[in-house]
């Protein structure tokens, strides 16, 4: 219940800083905005979405087709929910305001009061504090969004508590409970990598992507609290709003979402004078039906019937790319200027899954890469290139002197197909990939040439890719997928 003691109007924290603060040109960028996205809705159910959260010079571009798409959908309140208190916040699922109206320069939204109290009145594990809400940005940035596409819609902010499987299961119940009549959308207002370089961040936002993919509510709430990235330099966090991309998850799938659609990505070092060393990284994302009709229906049946023909790349491809990772790495080697160039080739131009692997005197060197086709395949192995040889933590930074020595290997993967157990594993065609807790490890195809028996193979990927106990490829709770690849190598 509200104390009373606070306004009932909680004013803009942000224009002026995170968006224009002037009603005219905020209105004028929007609509700019709205009409350069791209059209993600036709032939799609939406029942949630995640933008990112950082001013809009940043990440306002990433956010508007989210908002294009819901502009098509119907809905009478959206629950927003925005950063994570995580450890902070023992137990509790959520921190909800008292304000009953959020004010911006395009005038007033109203909070969706009466379901509001009815979370609180039922979940104990929801608490109120206006002081948080107030001082905090991640739900406000998207309201001016809202305010051009819904301008008639109620919200229900929240600020994210402890992250915890059971947290997000519990939210989407009392929701469900008292929803009522209601046609709810859940927004998760969330970033992604917190400050490592451009190239670490795509990897890791690679894997907070997969989770939401694969609908993979324990998995991200792990990879939050303790993955992999905890190794990393620089990296403060994976993703700042685990919680509320939970939620979206779980309310979504609950509904019949068969996908989580990635429509943007980008880093702060995209904007003219960005660094690069140090980003923070953003997605956009729909968690959607398809109808039967779609294209994207149409995309995946092409696909399913494609199954099991062997990817290809031309000769002239193949030195294409490998002579671009070399001038990729040579020219950072010595400290020249460096400008990628789009090619010719229309066959390097197609969004692609690789890896970048580098060998010297026949001894791994470096080795990076991503199981997401989200690049141009030119642009990821540049980018690869240069991650394998100056970013693998595992080795020194690659020195001039080493380049006559250095050989360059480039894989370019499948999409990651599930398996239901090691049987399916065919030695000496499949990569794998295995996921557990929040962990996850990858050894390509080629690495059945030193470890030829599938239990050594599933032994060291576990327990030296993935850390975990060299036997999880064994037990229910453990993920395995298969992928193809296609290597060459100079």
């Amino acid at each position: 219940m509200s104390t009373g003691i606070f306004a009932e109007v909680r004013n803009s924290q942000c224009a002026g800083a995170f968006y224009p603060g002037e009603a005219k040109a905020l209105r004028h960028e929007i609509e700019r905005l709205l009409q350069e996205a791209e059209d993600c809705a036709a032939g799609r159910e939406i029942f949630a979405a995640a933008v990112p959260h950082a001013g809009y010079v940043y990440s306002a571009a990433i956010a508007a087709p989210v908002f294009k798409a819901l502009s098509q959908a119907a809905f009478d309140t959206i629950v927003i929910i925005g950063h994570d208190f995580g450890r902070q916040a023992p137990g509790i699922i959520g921190v909800l305001p008292d304000f009953n109206v959020y004010r911006t320069p395009l005038g007033d939204m109203p909070v969706d009061t009466a379901l509001r109290d009815a979370l609180r009145r039922d979940e104990p594990r929801l608490i109120s504090n206006n002081q948080v809400h107030s001082a905090e940005h991640s739900i406000e940035v998207q309201l001016p969004f809202l305010q051009i596409t819904h301008p008639q819609v109620k919200i229900l902010p929240l600020l994210f508590g402890e992250v915890t499987p059971e947290h997000c299961r519990a939210l989407v119940e009392v929701l469900e409970k008292n929803c009522g009549s209601r046609r709810l959308m859940i927004l998760s207002s969330t970033d992604l990598a917190h400050y490592p370089s451009k190239n670490t961040a795509a990897s890791l936002d690679g894997q907070t992507i997969s989770f939401a993919e694969h609908f993979d509510l324990p998995g991200l709430c792990q990879w939050k609290d303790g993955g992999d990235w905890m190794k990393l330099p620089g990296v403060e966090t994976p993703i700042c709003s685990a919680g509320g991309l939970g939620v979206a998850m779980l309310w979504a799938q609950r509904r019949g979402a068969t996908r989580a659609l990635t429509l943007k990505r980008g880093t702060s070092g995209d904007i003219p004078g960005g660094d690069n060393r140090r980003v923070v990284s953003y997605t956009s994302l729909l968690f959607v039906k398809d109808s039967p009709g779609s294209s994207m229906a149409a995309s995946e049946a092409q696909t399913a019937a494609a199954e099991g023909k062997d990817f290809l790349l031309s000769a002239e491809a193949q030195r294409y790319l490998l002579g671009l990772a070399r001038q990729r790495i040579t020219a950072a080697v010595r400290g020249q200027s460096w400008q990628l160039q789009a090619p010719g080739l229309a066959e390097v131009q197609q969004p692609g899954a690789v890896f970048v692997t580098l060998h010297k005197e026949q001894r791994l060197r470096g080795c990076i890469g991503t199981t997401r086709a989200e690049y141009p395949l030119y642009q990821a192995v540049a980018e690869l290139a240069y991650a394998a040889a100056f970013e693998d933590s595992r080795f020194p930074q690659l020195t001039a002197a080493e380049l006559p020595a250095l050989a360059i290997e480039i894989s370019v993967l499948s999409p990651l197909q599930p398996v239901s157990s090691a049987a399916a594993i065919v030695p000496g065609k499949h990569g794998v990939v295995v996921r557990r807790d929040g962990r996850s490890g990858l050894f390509l195809p080629q690495v059945w040439e030193q470890l030829p028996a599938k239990e050594d193979f599933l032994d060291y990927l576990c327990a030296e890719k993935a850390g975990l106990p060299a036997r999880a490829w064994k037990e229910s709770g453990t993920a395995l997928y298969v992928f193809t690849v296609f290597a060459f190598a100079e």
